[in-house]
């Protein structure tokens, strides 16, 4: 079983990204996924929402699985496991969560996996986020990516995404950025196409 991180700060398009793609992956791949769903609030909203679409969703709530459920992430993803067997499960973090520290759970806590895969948000319509003074788990987030989406470029035009995405090449020089619109599907057959190879590769 695999896990897939999928980061961004608050309204970045995380579930928008997450529905694209697993619609992609399974219907020509036959992918098991299991949706993790971690929010900060006492009702997940993004669960309800993912559930109607077919999907089998598990939810981890008030409180984040970088801090205070960490414990909570491993026990939930064993019980995954032995219950579902999936491919790979996609947690969808909260938009305050420090990568980093879910990673250092997983190492000392849960090394049964078979790969892990970061993919972090950047949000086009808020180009100050990441080009004045980022806030830090921002840029934990950033910078612990494997894969780096900018997304809804289809809100801005193309010399904005360009600084942008230099700006984001240069916070995290070894992730590859990929411009798309989650809301519109642009690109997202590339990303889909990088996962899919992820897939497939045996740790």
């Amino acid at each position: 079983m695999k896990l897939l991180i999928i980061s961004g700060f608050l309204g970045s398009g995380k579930t928008t990204l997450l529905l694209g793609l697993v619609r992609r992956l399974t219907s020509d791949n036959g992918f098991k996924f299991v949706i993790l769903e971690n929010e900060v609030g006492e009702i997940s909203i993004d669960g309800a929402f993912l559930e109607k679409q077919g999907l089998q969703v598990k939810e981890l709530y008030s409180g984040c699985v970088c801090c205070q459920l960490a414990g909570d992430l491993v026990i939930t993803l064993r019980d995954i496991r032995e219950a579902l067997d999936p491919d790979c499960v996609i947690l969808e973090a909260t938009g305050l969560a420090r990568v980093e520290n879910i990673l250092a759970t997983l190492d000392k806590y849960y090394r049964e996996l078979e790969g892990t895969l970061i993919v972090s948000l950047a949000d086009l319509e808020r180009f100050e986020l990441y080009t004045e003074e980022p806030m830090p788990f921002v840029l934990n987030q950033l910078k612990s990516a494997d894969l780096v989406v900018l997304n809804k470029i289809d809100s801005g035009d193309g010399e904005i995404a360009a600084t942008l995405k230099t700006r984001l090449e240069e916070l995290n020089g070894g992730a590859e950025v990929i411009e798309i619109s989650a809301l519109e599907g642009s690109n997202l057959d590339l990303v889909a196409e990088r996962l899919r190879t992820w897939m497939r590769t045996t740790s």
